[in-house]
Order: C-alpha cells, then structure tokens, then sequence
C-alpha cells in the first residue's frame, strides 16, 4: 500500500485508504484560516527568502496578519511545482493567462485553491511512471476542469490550455528525475 503525497507537498495521502485527496488542504486551513511562512516553507520545501521574493515581485499577494491564505499557498505550490522546468517570467505569465494581475485576487479567472486541485486531479489520477500522449493528457484536463462554471467558452479553453502546460512542465520534470535515476545506474553498472 502506497502513500504518496500531495504534489509539491509534503502533505501525507492515503488514497488506498479511501482518502479524499481534495479534502486534504480544506484541513489544514480550517482551523486556523492561514498558515505562516515558517509552516509554508516546510510544507513545501521551498527557502522563506525565496517564497518573499515571490511575494515581492507581484507573484503572490502579501498575505494577512502574516498568514498565507489557502488560494496563497495553492498559488506557491504551482510556482514551486513549475520553476524545475519554466522560468519564473514564463511561470508569471502562464498564470496571468487565467489569473491577469497575479497580486489581484480579484480579476482570477479561477481560485488558485481549485486550479491546484484540478491539476492534482490529472496527475494523481495518471498511473506513475506513464507517459500519455497529448490526446490523452487534452482528455484528461478536459474531464478534470468539466466542473468549472463560466459562461465564456474561450475562458475554459483557456483555462484547460494553461492546465495542460503546467501538466506538460510537471511531467517534464519528473521525467528528467527518472532520466538522472537510470543514468545513475548506468554508472553504478559501469563501476563494476
């Protein structure tokens, strides 16, 4: 029985055990409404200087009563996923496609909470160590984002065209995990 973790996290799930992977953040933030950096830095992985430089240059609203909201942390979560394979301009960017002023909550395409969970969707939802093709991945994003209400067709297409980027760097990356794993082995057999 595997447990593995919310990506980019290391928040603990048991998906064989029922788990509802979607429930996983509303817990963390019921009880407190925000969670600080330090706690951020740890769930995440990620150096506080660098999360505040995100903040600072606009990629991340300042958070309030320095707590880190859930939309917040979902949004440091997709940055952090994303900065192994896009550069953080070309992470702005992509996300300014459904989010505009990515330090104004209020013009969002999407909650940053819900986007995060959509993109759990697909990948928790692909067998490990697959690599669909782009027919498969389109289908998947576009089954995982059905549920998203808007009366402008162009904004879902939008919405599943950023998704099936940030899908695309993530898979990347772990791609270029597993490519290190095997050369590494490589050399371990050639070391005999």
């Amino acid at each position: 029985m595997s447990v593995p973790y919310l990506p980019g996290t290391n928040l603990r799930l048991d998906l064989d055990g029922e788990q509802n992977y979607r429930h996983v953040l509303e817990a963390v933030f019921a009880l407190t409404g925000g969670i600080y950096l330090s706690q951020l830095t740890e769930m995440i992985g990620v150096p506080a200087a660098t999360l505040q430089n995100w903040v600072k240059r606009g990629f991340v609203s300042n958070p309030l009563n320095k707590r880190y909201t859930r939309r917040q942390t979902c949004r440091m979560i997709l940055i952090a996923l994303l900065r192994h394979t896009l550069s953080l301009d070309e992470i702005a960017e992509l996300l300014s496609w459904i989010n505009n002023n990515l330090a104004d909550e209020q013009d969002d395409l999407i909650d940053d909470s819900e986007l995060y969970l959509y993109f759990c969707d697909v990948i928790l939802g692909m067998p490990p160590d697959t690599c669909p093709g782009q027919a498969e991945l389109e289908n998947r994003v576009s089954a995982a984002t059905r549920s998203f209400e808007t009366a402008d067709t162009d904004d879902h297409e939008r919405l599943n065209q950023v998704l099936l980027t940030m899908i695309l760097a993530y898979r990347a990356y772990q791609m270029q995990l597993h490519a290190r794993e095997q050369l590494s082995k490589l050399r371990g057999e050639m070391q005999k």
